[in-house]
């Protein structure tokens, strides 16, 4: 059943990435817009976290 679960969701994303022309800086930006409706309507509560500013910063890898 879980399996079944996880298939939709997958259906139900790739079709919203379809919408967007798979392009991911579309996608983001969608889901930055939809956000920002949601927090805007007051209907939804929304823990407060800070956003990064410029590049994540990852560890450099030793080789």
């Amino acid at each position: 059943m879980a399996d079944e679960e996880i298939n939709e969701v997958r259906k139900i994303r790739h079709r919203i990435s379809a919408r967007f022309e798979h392009d991911i800086s579309k996608l983001v930006a969608h889901y930055q817009r939809l956000e920002k409706e949601l927090r805007e309507s007051g209907k939804y509560k929304f823990t407060h976290s800070k956003r990064p500013s410029g590049k994540p910063k990852f560890p450099r890898c030793n080789e």
